[in-house]
């Protein structure tokens, strides 16, 4: 659990020191990126222990630990395209666009993006495509 900890700090660190400058999400920050929510769960079928965790656009956000490498579903409760993001343990970071309206019933299957999650943004900053 702590290495995960220091590497999610790591991570984060990585990804807000981008040369793009992506926007840290910060509790009470006021106006929103994105129209809406997307939403993720730990399972597949919008399910799982301690329910969904929605991203409201406010910058980047880390995932819950639940659904750190594993996020089984996901929901766009809007009409903006929000950015998954993963920090790869070589160093940098990729992303996987999700589009406005977009849902995965089984984000997990065939080693989709589900299994790399460790954040989400509303933008891609300097992230490769992934």
């Amino acid at each position: 659990m702590r290495l995960r900890t220091v590497l999610s700090v790591a991570a984060a660190a990585a990804f807000a020191m981008a040369p793009a400058g992506l926007a840290q999400a910060e509790p009470g920050l006021p106006s929103a990126q994105i129209r809406g929510e997307v939403c993720f769960w730990a399972e597949p079928n919008m399910m799982g222990p301690g329910g969904g965790w929605c991203y409201s656009g406010t910058g980047y956000a880390d995932v819950p630990d639940r659904m750190h490498d594993h996020a089984g579903s996901f929901e766009s409760r809007s009409d903006d395209p929000v950015y998954a993001i993963d920090h790869p343990r070589w160093g940098g970071c990729v992303y996987r666009e999700i589009r406005g309206r977009d849902y995965n019933m089984n984000w997990t299957a065939n080693n989709d993006f589900g299994n790399r999650i460790d954040g989400v943004s509303h933008e891609k900053g300097n992230c490769q495509p992934g």
